[in-house]
């Protein structure tokens, strides 16, 4: 923190600020005040004190914004907030002496008043009135944090736009971007030339009286702008200007045309020796061809860890709606559970969201629904993904290659080579949608979340039903089911920033016309003793068409056995779900293909009446 030595001449900014917090106060205790105070300026990422560090110094938010951080003895975060201006900050350690109860740092450039403890005390007890307020203070803060929730997330407010595109470009992106922000609030764009117009008449200032006024001029267009753009200039050097700018930012925006080397931004270079951690990074690539992704995504993620990526055409305003809202954090998320074939009721749930014009911006899913919401990803619509659903898992008849029973039942070769024809050598990072599929790493007992990497061995993964189909195997890890641990994955949508989730198990929770089928398979007279293997093999024959026999009982008590497990963590995702779907698939069996029409139609049935009913919280800005 670069501290300012007390000024012989006190400021009329510092004035100022002490006279809107201490309004019922003389003018003459004010000066006495300001006499004895020292003016203080955090750069943007400056830490203005740690937790449990000593100091009992008063602080008072002039101009910019601090963020507060408190942490519990295994350094895990459990409380987060914000300080505004005319915040009163350290106010405990004032009175108390013990050492901060929180970590403080600037999250963008900051003036602060800093009054000594010894200073403070003695014109608090000298003038009660001063006193009053302190408490007041103390006071609201106390209750504020009885009623605020420990699930506090920034929401992003300022973006520093960086990239190499023609201005004309640029220009365009931020009218497409305008469209979306301004159904959440206003917008302004400031670019280097607008800054040092509005900030000419400083020029003749000192560089300490300078200072603080350039400071309010960034925190008073905060404070009339939801939002605010930064334009900057792609050049060698980091401008005084591009310099302030990125430091006032949450998030820096990398706009790329997806042709472009990975290294085509100068500034981005020079911004990677200045660190910038504790910002959003997001990319932005451009697209030459509005029906397909160009592949090669992968090498501009190696550039940098971006926080999330976005593939929008610039004649595709749902691609641009999609950035607009990942910007804001109000991304929609859709997580689809595994369920075997009751996984076609989620072609109906797409099919009610697709009537109802509720967006879907990022998808997750297991088991099953790691295909159908790879189709969505794909942007394939619910008429299209049931043909291509149906020309996968019905025509094909995947799981009839029965094998002697040492890993699987079935052997996985048909099986794999169908993922594999069908998905081909597209790659999770270059599809439309960000798409998560959620697999079981069995070698570390954990949910594995593909982010990157091959689609089609990412599904293998995910589907990898334990007894049934053989474990997938890639660079030494052994992955199973996704279903084994996380069934429903909504909570991965939320740990990557989604604004709103709907999920949709089609599991279901009993099963009785399965468990009536499985009595035959018993003797009567022996409870727990099943009956001749002969009288058992007749079960499995399909007198319809005997071409296809029925699918063994034992896969169906292996999955039921292996879902079961995950319950708990399903029931978590409800309770973060914004929409939480549960199609009632109780009457179908895990292995019913051909049941896909009736399953479909049950997955709209259930869930249209639902989706209209919360479909204004999902479209309507006012409630986001």
């Amino acid at each position: 923190m670069k501290r300012i030595r007390k000024s012989k001449n006190p400021s009329l900014a510092q004035y100022l600020t002490l006279a809107d917090l201490f309004q019922n106060l003389p003018h003459s205790v004010l000066r006495e005040m300001m006499d004895h105070t020292v003016r203080e300026f955090l750069k943007g990422g400056e830490i203005l004190f740690l937790e449990n560090s000593i100091g009992s110094d008063l602080y008072i938010l002039a101009a910019g914004k601090l963020r507060y951080e408190k942490r519990g003895p295994n350094g895990a975060l459990r409380d987060i907030g914000e300080f505004k201006r005319l915040d009163v900050i350290g106010e405990l350690s004032l009175f108390t002496g013990e050492k901060r109860s929180a970590t403080v740092k600037a999250v963008r450039d900051s003036e602060l008043i800093r009054v000594p403890r010894e200073v403070a005390l003695s014109i608090l007890l000298k003038y009660p009135d001063s006193l009053l307020q302190i408490t007041k203070i103390i006071a609201e803060r106390l209750a504020h944090a009885k009623t605020e929730t420990k699930s506090f997330l920034p929401q992003a407010k300022t973006f520093s736009l960086l990239s190499s595109l023609p201005e004309k470009t640029i220009l365009d992106a931020i009218h497409y971007l305008g469209i979306v922000f301004l159904r959440y609030g206003s917008i302004y764009v400031v670019d280097e030339s607008m800054f040092n117009e509005k900030t000419r008449e400083l020029e003749k200032l000192d560089e300490v009286d300078r200072k603080p006024w350039i400071i309010r001029f960034f925190t008073q267009i905060e404070a009339e702008y939801d939002y605010i753009f930064y334009l900057l200039k792609d050049e060698d050097k980091v401008s005084p200007f591009a310099e302030r700018a990125l430091r006032q930012s949450d998030s820096f925006v990398y706009i790329k045309d997806a042709n472009e080397s990975p290294s085509c931004i100068q500034l981005e270079t020079l911004i990677d020796k200045r660190k910038y951690n504790d910002r959003n990074h997001i990319l932005v690539l451009i697209q030459p061809n509005k029906d397909e992704v160009k592949p090669g995504t992968i090498k501009h993620l190696q550039k940098r860890k971006f926080h999330r990526h976005f593939h929008v055409h610039m004649e595709r305003m749902d691609t641009w709606e999609r950035l607009g809202r990942g910007l804001l954090g109000k991304s929609i998320g859709l997580a689809l559970g595994g369920g075997g074939a009751k996984g076609f009721a989620h072609l109906g749930v797409l099919r009610a969201l697709e009537e109802n014009n509720i967006p879907i911006d990022m998808v997750s899913g297991t088991s099953a629904g790691s295909i159908f919401a790879a189709l969505i990803a794909m942007g394939e619509s619910s008429l299209s993904s049931k043909t291509k659903a149906k020309e996968f898992w019905v025509n094909k008849d995947l799981l009839n290659e029965y094998t002697l029973p040492i890993l699987s039942l079935t052997t996985g070769k048909k099986y794999t080579e169908a993922i594999r024809q069908f998905f081909g050598e597209i790659q999770i990072e270059d599809l439309w949608i960000p798409y998560f599929p959620v697999a079981t790493n069995l070698s570390h007992s954990e949910i594995h979340v593909q982010e990157v990497g091959s689609l089609w061995k990412a599904i293998r993964a995910s589907t990898s039903i334990p007894g049934i189909v053989p474990p997938f195997i890639d660079d030494g890890i052994v992955y199973v089911d996704g279903g084994v641990l996380d069934n429903v994955p909504g909570i991965s949508l939320k740990e990557r920033g989604v604004g709103k989730v709907i999920s949709v198990d089609v599991f279901g929770d009993i099963y009785p016309d399965q468990d009536r089928e499985l009595c035959e398979y018993f003797d009567s007279k022996n409870p727990g003793v099943m009956t001749n293997p002969f009288f058992q093999m007749t079960n499995l024959i399909n007198f319809q068409d005997l071409t296809k026999p029925k699918f063994p009982p034992i896969g169906d008590i292996i999955i039921r056995s292996i879902l079961a497990s995950s319950r708990e963590r399903i029931r978590q995702t409800e309770t973060i779900s914004d929409l939480f779907l549960q199609i009632p698939t109780n009457n179908f069996g895990l292995l019913d293909w051909f049941a896909y029409e009736r399953l479909i139609e049950l997955g709209y049935i259930s869930s249209v009446g639902k989706i209209k009913m919360n479909r204004e919280k999902f479209i309507n800005p006012s409630l986001q």
